[in-house]
């Protein structure tokens, strides 16, 4: 913002959040002691003594950086630049504060620094795709555009530090306008970070770089539900045992999540992917469910982005009404319907006629498409599609439980139809 703060040999400079800081920056995603320069034997040094979310240098995360001219260091929505001088006072540059920066009630402010967090609107900048693809954000190379959805664009990037490939999520900007905002979504990714579960994607970093809030997941080999639908029609009908457990794995990930109080509130086939070695279901963006619940954003929706969803919305929520975990279920029955029929229980020609037929109109039994849909395991996808959340299931759990029903009907089958010399467990 064009302010200049001074480093010599005989004074270190200490960034972060806390008081003793020499530059205190009121940026939630920065650690209480973020960063110091100091100098080693007449060299500037740039150390990180173990931040929360990390110090990058022309990008790069970094524990130490001999500081170079021009250097660009970057930490939360802070940008700084090391530009070296042969006299310090003879800088006579006044902070400058940029009019995007400035909200009309605050104009008045001396200092960007000084104002409370909470106050403090964040830079605007708009977040095009295209753009990212082949450069370098914070340590991800970025390779391509996996998806989009109504929260962000999901990108394949490559982890500079670890080489792994990722997949590197950015939130559309609108998401989050404020500091404070950025603040509470980094919290609920620290505290939710550490849980772990099998048909959950893995998170493993997050932060705010350039205004952007961002997550850095596992990049799960496969396909999402909504690829596998599509091709449902085309390469035949999807056997419904497949989909059976892909239903199974995304029950157990709803039922960790109740466990923790959370109402995912975006079950669509763009949010589910089944890995491709084991045929396992893993559901993503589970902690940023939770994230947008503590801004109160729970039913956050971008103009434009709520076309492609709306046939897995529950009723409930496309009349904006309060929403739980039940609400999840009917989006998981819709998604499952559509893969066993290769389209979503109901659609109109509009958006007014598909949010019409969600809230009044019972759809067509799935064994119309798919013949070979057993009684039982149809029974479970139409009482998913209740219109009233009360003639659903009461929670996952139960719903887990019919699951396990219609699987044991599977094996039941499969033993009856085997031939007399099968091997025994092989379908």
């Amino acid at each position: 913002m064009g302010a200049i703060f001074v480093v010599t040999p005989q004074k270190r400079l200490r960034v972060g959040r806390g008081a003793e800081c020499e530059l205190t920056l009121h940026d939630p995603s920065v650690s209480r002691l973020q960063f110091e320069i100091c100098f080693e034997n007449g060299r500037p040094v740039l150390v990180d003594p173990g931040s929360r979310w990390g110090t990058l240098v022309n990008g790069a995360k970094t524990v130490r950086h001999e500081l170079r001219p021009e250097d660009r260091i970057s930490v939360g929505d802070t940008d700084l630049r090391w530009i070296p001088v042969s006299d310090p006072s003879a800088s006579t540059i006044a902070p400058i504060r940029p009019p995007a920066l400035i909200s009309a009630e605050d104009s008045s402010s001396s200092s960007p620094l000084e104002r409370p967090a909470a106050a403090r609107p964040v830079f605007r900048r708009t977040l095009d795709p295209s753009t990212l693809v082949g450069q370098t954000f914070t340590s991800y190379q970025v390779q391509f555009v996996e998806a989009k959805a109504r929260t962000g664009v999901v990108f394949r990037a490559l982890d500079r530090d670890s080489q792994a490939v990722v997949a590197l999520k950015l939130f559309w900007p609108e998401l989050m306008t404020t500091s404070q905002a950025m603040g509470r979504f980094l919290r609920t990714i620290e505290t939710m970070g550490p849980y772990r579960h099998s048909h959950l994607v893995a998170l493993y970093d997050a932060g705010v770089t350039d205004g952007l809030c961002w997550t850095a997941s596992e990049f799960v080999i496969g396909e999402s539900v909504k690829q596998m639908i599509s091709h449902v029609g085309v390469a035949g009908m999807l056997d419904w045992r497949r989909v059976l457990r892909i239903a199974m794995d995304v029950a157990h990930a709803l039922e960790f999540a109740a466990s923790h109080q959370v109402v995912h509130r975006n079950i669509t086939p763009t949010n589910i992917l089944v890995r491709r070695s084991d045929g396992v279901a893993k559901l993503g963006d589970l902690m940023l469910a939770k994230a947008l619940d503590s801004l109160g954003l729970g039913t956050v929706t971008r103009a434009g982005e709520i076309i492609g969803d709306l046939p897995y919305l529950s009723p409930e929520q496309t009349l904006g009404e309060r929403t739980d975990a039940r609400s999840d279920l009917y989006s998981l029955g819709a998604t499952l319907y559509a893969l066993l029929t290769g389209r979503p229980p109901c659609e109109g020609l509009t958006t007014a006629e598909t949010a019409l037929q969600i809230q009044r109109q019972r759809p067509d039994p799935p064994t119309k498409y798919h013949l070979a849909i057993p009684a039982l395991f149809e029974g479970i996808v139409m009482r998913l599609l209740s219109k009233r959340p009360e003639d659903r299931f009461v929670d996952a759990t139960q719903l887990l439980k019919e699951l396990g029903r219609a699987e044991k009907y599977t094996q039941t089958v499969v033993s009856r139809n085997a031939p007399p010399d099968a091997e025994p467990g092989m379908l």
